[in-house]
């Protein structure tokens, strides 16, 4: 079995490579070639009289991934929130497992929040390809934490950037945001005064962030933009707004269609992996103004981990040991 430290994923894979790998695994499981297993929160229906203060989030998910990866992997996840602040740790902490179809056996286990730090923004920018519209150029970030910096990476490996509106509610961390990203990308990048600022200034603009109430309008949507929420249900919008009034929403996992189509909020959400396999239609006009939901899926993780693995093992990278 081979180890992956997030140093060696670094060496491994880059952005590129996992937006590939996430874009694969969508249209696989649109195919039908694909299993994605919910997401199970380990405390979520226990006694809290048995339980000792919870400062996190613990939650494992299971994907079979066909075609060419074939193979199954397991992930343990746990988000703490009190990581960055007390323990100098990163706030999503966990393992990914890839294991062989045909022996059961475990090929590979690697650091989780690095993985997951890259596949994220590789889900939003597979659905900015199929969501945006044609000649998108303007990005907005709000929330300038990790996933805010990976994420302008991973829409700069897909679209053709001629200025970014950054928003984050920490002024030290918005404009270190700035400065950074600016060097690294070569962008123009410009801090934004609100998330209204940015969201009106955008043709593509991701939220990063949990905020304690919607504060996305639909009016601050400007016709033929995407929104990308990082959610899973949308917490960051106003949905009874956005929702009743939204040309299109498109969501992650078909658990999460089902309990949208459920609540009433939506006439007729779709899933991403079905407009990825072809068996629905991206955007349709460039007018239309989208929504993208989603989370966590383990189907992407797998396919990203698996390529993690080969691309590892083929220059040499990890530490191998024998389990058996």
């Amino acid at each position: 079995m081979l180890l992956l430290s997030k140093s060696d994923l670094d060496k491994a894979v880059n952005m590129g490579d996992i937006i590939g790998a996430v874009e694969e695994a969508q249209r696989l499981l649109g195919m039908g070639h694909a299993v994605n297993s919910p997401i199970y929160s380990l405390l979520a229906e226990a006694d809290p009289a048995i339980l000792p203060e919870i400062h996190g989030n613990f939650q494992f998910f299971s994907a079979y991934v066909g075609g060419d990866v074939n193979a199954e992997g397991i992930a343990s996840s746990a988000s703490c929130v009190h990581n960055p602040t007390m323990y100098g740790l990163p706030y999503a902490v966990g393992l990914q497992l890839i294991n062989d179809m045909t022996t059961g056996m475990p090929l590979a286990v690697m650091e989780r929040s690095r993985l997951t730090e890259l596949v994220t923004p590789a889900f939003s920018a597979v659905g900015a390809k199929y969501l945006a519209r044609k000649g998108a150029e303007t990005v907005g970030i709000i929330g300038c934490g990790n996933q805010g910096r990976t994420h302008l990476q991973a829409f700069n490996e897909l679209f053709d950037i001629k200025s970014v509106k950054a928003f984050d509610v920490q002024a030290d961390v918005l404009e270190k945001y700035v400065t950074e990203m600016g060097e690294e990308t070569g962008l123009a990048i410009e801090a934004a005064e609100s998330a209204e600022e940015a969201i009106r200034a955008s043709d593509i603009a991701e939220i990063a962030i949990n905020p304690c109430k919607p504060i996305v309008k639909y009016d601050w949507i400007k016709p033929g933009a995407l929104i990308i929420a990082l959610s899973g249900f949308g917490g960051e919008l106003d949905r009874e707004d956005v929702y009743g009034k939204i040309d299109r929403v498109v969501i992650d996992s078909q658990e999460n269609l089902e309990l949208l189509k459920s609540s009433g909020q939506v006439e007729a959400p779709v899933q991403l992996a079905q407009i990825v396999a072809g068996k629905q239609s991206g955007r349709r006009d460039d007018m239309e103004k989208i929504v993208f939901v989603h989370s966590g899926m383990a189907v992407n993780h797998v396919a990203a981990g698996h390529l993690a693995y080969k691309q590892a093992q083929e220059n040499a990278i990890g530490t191998e040991f024998e389990m058996l």
